[in-house]
């Protein structure tokens, strides 16, 4: 599930954006290849329609498609033996495939655009939105997707079908769609033209304040702000732990290529990442998927071909374990903005997201990129504004003063002038927050956010209270640096709050029983 985002303008100047929802809809291989022959099927007629009209029009046609859309239509529904609803965006798909093309000069393979379908919604057989003569209907009592002129069915998850209903009833002006790809897969788009979200300067506001960490993941803090200041919601959402299921299928993956144990470890140890993690004190994630695979080894019998499959569904475990959690971060977001909007609330995204260069090479550089995309993206779709400073926020920064802390703990920063403790991400995500009440002028916001602060001291380091001792004693000693290069990994006892790299999933996969005698 994913959103999209584009911007243009009407007649009257206003801003107005295209927001998009997107939903993946699963089918078997048997429904694939049926949808693959369909899509080659209207795709021809397409292209012999206009090879058609093209004669018959000559430059007219070449010149103003548009303007033939309907005759387009016709012919191409009369090529195929197909209903003319499959061929209603028949104008829209060819100039789409000559953009592909025009696209593709620059890249060495050409990807055939998708197919725009259009979709009815349907609820105990009488019709709840869309055009009568749809290609496609979405059964809501009965959960199927259906394409009636060529006898396709679909069952689509509950969780899929109320998300939907709940846009429909919700927005009024939103369309939907079925993407059809060439290879058979398909998609559910919701698309709305909406006004870009503005605020006034006097008008209930709520600000939505994520900053994204490298490392951590994201720290969203939700402020409201009508007579005063209020702090609506403070959440951390951190990317699971995939360490060792990465680290287990590229040693599968270099002995199934290798054919030699000895030598996959070899090649394993001299990664970069894995030297990296070394250098950084996390070395007993190495060796514990390395006792993850010499276990493996032994009680499968272990090939180069068993280790490529192994290797595949490791990889497709992280990949589903971080669409899990970026699904669980825009479902929150996105429940958290329907209740501000309810409430009345112009609400505003404010992303402290960190520049692609200084993400490379770290292990949630695509899960944190693509997070943060679609919650900019989700953002306009459910009537609310995105925000991005144009420099990234210092979190070292007093969120009070301003000056530049010191640091007290790892990631613990104290103010010398106000004598204030705060977290570094938290600080973060408060001066984010404070710098788009800035560019608004909105002085008494930012009167009433300090005076917030003022009154709640602890607010941005309830972690470092929490672990202090009491009684006045002396606070928990800062965290040692990373070892120098070169130094071996320090054992996981040894370093501070470090969490254990295998997940559930691993851990099941760790404790698989061994087979019984005469087993292959």
């Amino acid at each position: 599930m994913s959103e999209k985002s584009g911007s243009k303008r009407n007649g009257n100047g206003e801003k107005r954006v295209d927001a998009y929802r997107v939903w993946r809809v699963k089918t078997n291989r048997e429904v694939r290849l049926r949808l693959q022959r369909l899509y080659l099927k209207v795709s021809s007629a397409v292209k012999e329609a206009c090879r058609a009209l093209r004669k018959r029009h000559g430059e007219d046609f070449s010149e103003e498609p548009e303007r033939f859309s309907e005759a387009l239509i016709e012919e191409a529904s009369r090529l195929a033996g197909l209903p003319k609803g499959l061929f209603y965006y028949a104008a829209e798909w060819r100039r789409m495939v000559a953009e592909t093309r025009g696209k593709s000069k620059k890249r060495n393979r050409f990807m055939p655009p998708p197919i725009p379908l259009l979709v009815k919604v349907v609820n105990n057989g009488g019709r709840l939105h869309g055009a009568s003569s749809a290609a496609t209907v979405l059964d809501a009592s009965r959960g199927v997707l259906r394409v009636p002129s060529v006898n396709i069915a679909i069952m689509l998850r509950p969780s899929l079908v109320r998300a939907v209903m709940e846009d429909v009833e919700r927005f009024g002006d939103v369309k939907l769609t079925l993407q059809l790809t060439a290879k058979g897969r398909l998609r559910l788009v919701a698309h709305r033209v909406v006004k870009q979200a503005l605020w006034d300067g006097d008008g209930k506001l709520a600000v939505i304040a994520v900053d994204v960490n490298s490392s951590h993941g994201l720290y969203v803090m939700a402020f409201t702000f009508d007579s005063k200041a209020r702090l609506l919601a403070q959440r951390v959402f951190k990317p699971p732990n995939t360490t060792l299921l990465r680290l287990l299928a590229a040693l599968m993956h270099s002995y199934s290529k290798l054919g030699s144990w000895s030598e996959a470890i070899q090649r394993f140890k001299q990664r970069r990442d894995v030297r990296g993690m070394q250098r950084e004190g996390r070395g007993s994630a190495v060796e514990e998927a390395l006792r993850l695979a010499e276990k493996l080894r032994a009680r499968l019998n272990l090939t180069p071909e068993r280790a490529e499959r192994i290797a595949r569904q490791a990889s497709r475990k992280v990949k589903k374990l971080n669409d899990d959690w970026i699904r669980g971060v825009l479902k929150e977001m996105r429940g958290l903005v329907r209740k501000l909007r309810d409430q009345g609330y112009t609400v505003v995204f404010v992303a402290d997201v960190p520049r692609a260069e200084s993400l490379r090479g770290s292990q949630l550089q695509r899960t944190l990129l693509k997070v943060t995309k679609r919650l900019e993206n989700l953002a306009p779709y459910e009537g609310a504004r995105w925000f991005k400073p144009e420099n990234n926020v210092s979190g070292k920064r007093c969120p009070l003063c301003g000056k530049e802390g010191v640091e007290i703990q790892r990631r613990y920063y104290k103010c010398t002038r106000c004598c204030l403790i705060y977290g570094r991400d938290w600080a973060a995500a408060f001066n984010a927050a404070k710098l788009y009440l800035k560019a608004c002028r909105a002085e008494k916001r930012i009167e009433a956010l300090q005076s917030w602060l003022q009154s709640r001291p602890r607010a941005l380091a309830k972690r470092y209270y929490a672990t202090a001792p009491e009684n006045g004693q002396q606070a928990p000693a800062p965290v040692p640096p990373a070892p120098p290069r070169g130094t071996p990994g320090v054992p996981r006892a040894a370093r501070r709050g470090d969490v254990p790299a295998a997940t559930r999933a691993e851990g099941r996969l760790a404790r698989r029983p061994a087979p019984k005698r005469g087993d292959p």
